[in-house]
């Protein structure tokens, strides 16, 4: 932990003066204030005015002198006029003790878009990335708390990943003024974080600062950051304090991220490596609320994808309600608490839960996107696909909420309405690929857009690279059995099909409303492929 003496505060105090222009001030206050003690000399003499006159002049100038120092101090001269600045005009900020701030020129003029890149991972042993984008996503959720600032979602601004060079392309592309990048060196129980603010108008930095402090502190740090960006944008805090809810134990913190890490990878395997980090979570912070929710999302997915076993979605029903009594404020908790009522298929009482989840965030993505999915699983593909819009306007340039609507309103006859999805998912999954070229969800949802606007030879190209570059991934095995029975393979359809599963993932529940296997329901080869997933599971 850094220690501030005497002549870093010295410096801090004295690099302020010289940024507010104080000092400038200070001297032409002086000057000023002498010319115009001498022309009174003169002029009082002339007038024969009491000597009394002088003095009470030069007590003016006197007491004139600090209110000059203390307007300097707190307002700035713009084209726009005066501006109130009680934040400073730099990044600096004088360091308290388990922080330094870099002193770098900041902007004239509020700015209010901002996206926030995942941290560059500066340990020694290149292990922290989980760690990284957990800090940066809890200061970009932060960010999105401050009225007025419009934040960039988190899978939009992380496609571009932490060492992105193009930053005006970038801010471009995600239609923000600045970009927030750094990174982060996590070495034994200490921890450095260094960020800089971009304008994307012109590519230079305008802000910077450095923070270190040891590990119990980083949940200070994340509101400092957030709170010196917002001063550092010109932009007011008001009078809600930056922060989240969420544990003061940094070792559970440190295994919730590692467990969201898994967790945004939607297989089987990924899902368990998941649960047992919360589970291990839990154990170090019994409270820690968001931790149980994610851990009853685990036995939910776990239900919905691999097993329809009935302990699964008991677990994922007892393990959510206890989340929601130790965090009943929060969107997250009540995403879970509604997931788990949508596997017992209790949809009214999943309905109140999103419900209360959109009305906590109604810009929460998760929750538009688990609520649409339950309405699919319900079988209300109307509702689904409004609520996957809701999803998308949620996450501009999100391709999955939007090709998921191609796919509905198929099933129910809007024609122009799905053509419309398909151009404008497809258009989205392009932008994306363009960043990560390699990620296969793209490629084959994007199969299914290409196919449904008759371009079935680029189609086959997507679906079979998605199926070359994509780990064994039995979600998407079953994606291709879909896109297989739509091209008419039949035989390749089912051969992927039994692949989904033979890994032992396979949602019974969606295939029963999957409009693509219709035509082969009673065919010998596909109750045999379902049977035999129900005796494995």
């Amino acid at each position: 932990m850094s220690k501030v003496t005497g002549a870093t505060r010295f410096i801090a105090f004295f690099s302020q003066l010289k940024e507010r222009k104080v000092l400038r001030v200070a001297v032409a206050y002086i000057v000023v204030a002498w010319m115009v003690v001498q022309v009174g000399e003169v002029i009082f003499g002339a007038l024969k005015l009491p000597e009394w006159s002088q003095s009470l002049l030069v007590v003016i100038c006197m007491l004139g002198f600090p209110i000059a120092l203390v307007l300097a101090w707190a307002y700035e001269v713009t084209p726009e006029g005066l501006v109130h600045d009680l934040d400073g005009r730099s990044g600096h900020e004088v360091p308290i003790s388990s922080s330094q701030h870099v002193p770098v020129a900041v902007a004239q003029r509020p700015r209010s878009s901002i996206a926030v890149l995942p941290f560059e991972d500066m340990s020694c042993d290149q292990d922290q990335m989980y760690f990284c984008e957990g800090v940066a996503e809890e200061i970009l959720c932060a960010l999105n708390d401050v009225e007025g600032l419009r934040v960039a979602a988190r899978v939009a601004s992380f496609q571009f990943g932490s060492k992105s060079a193009d930053i005006v392309e970038i801010g471009r592309k995600l239609n923000v003024s600045v970009v927030l990048e750094g990174s982060l060196r996590k070495s034994n129980d200490q921890i450095r974080i260094t960020i800089q603010l971009i304008d994307v108008h012109d590519g230079y930095q305008f802000w910077a600062g450095q923070y270190t402090h040891d590990l119990q502190g980083v949940f200070e740090i994340q509101e400092q950051i957030a709170t010196a960006v917002v001063r550092a944008m010109r932009l007011s805090i008001g009078e809600s304090a930056l922060t989240r809810p969420m544990t003061k134990n940094t070792e559970a913190y440190d295994l919730y991220l590692k467990g969201n890490s898994y967790f945004k990878r939607p297989d089987k395997q990924n899902i368990l490596y998941a649960r047992r980090l919360f589970e291990r979570a839990v154990e170090v912070d019994p409270n820690f609320g968001r931790a149980w929710a994610n851990l009853a999302s685990t036995y939910a997915y776990d239900y919905l994808f691999s097993r329809p076993d009935d302990n699964l979605r008991q677990q994922a029903m007892n393990i959510s309600e206890k989340a929601l009594r130790l965090s009943p404020g929060v969107p997250q908790v009540h995403v879970a608490r509604g997931i788990s009522y949508s596997i017992f298929e209790n949809y009214k009482q999943a309905d109140l839960e999103f419900d209360v989840a959109v009305g906590l965030d109604p810009d929460s993505f998760s929750a538009w996107f688990t609520w649409a999915r339950s309405k699919t699983y319900e079988g209300d593909f109307e509702k689904a696909a409004a609520f996957y819009q809701k999803a998308s306007e949620a996450r501009p340039g999100d391709f999955q909420s939007v090709l998921l609507q191609m796919s509905l309103l198929t099933d129910f006859g809007d024609a122009v309405g799905a053509k419309e999805k398909a151009e404008e998912g497809l258009q989205q999954a392009k932008e994306y690929l363009e960043v990560k070229p390699d990620d296969y969800r793209a490629w084959n949802m994007g199969a299914f857009a290409q196919q449904y606007l008759g371009k079935k030879e680029k189609a086959k190209k997507w679906m079979d690279t998605s199926l070359a570059n994509s780990p064994r991934s039995s979600l998407l095995s079953y994606n291709a059995a879909s896109f297989f029975m739509i091209t008419g393979e039949k035989d390749k359809a089912m051969r992927y099909l039994s692949e989904a599963a033979d890994s032992g993932c396979l949602n019974l529940s969606w295939l029963a409303k999957d409009s693509s296997f219709n035509s082969v329901r009673d065919d010998p080869v596909f109750k045999d492929i379902v049977e035999r997933f129900r005796g494995v599971s």
